[in-house]
């Protein structure tokens, strides 16, 4: 994992809203989720995350999974 890899890591929190690089199987994965759980590290270090998408469903998604450029936050910020 590069510096950069790892620093987009730490970043994802609870909340955020993220698009998927790749569909499922059965294409129904396109679109945005928001990050529910932060689970813990693949035994390859790679993060994994619960994720809710617009149909209701949750997912569990590898880091690897997601376009980091894309994060957002459905939280509002503390004011």
């Amino acid at each position: 994992m590069t510096q950069h890899e790892s620093a987009i890591q730490r970043s994802i929190k609870l909340g955020d809203v993220v698009r998927l690089s790749f569909g499922f199987a059965d294409q129904s994965g396109t679109g945005e989720y928001e990050i529910v759980r932060i689970m813990p590290t693949r035994a390859s270090g790679e993060r994994e995350y619960r994720v809710r998408g617009a149909d209701g469903h949750e997912r569990a998604i590898g880091h690897d999974q997601i376009i980091s450029d894309s994060l957002k936050s459905v939280r509002s910020p503390a004011g």
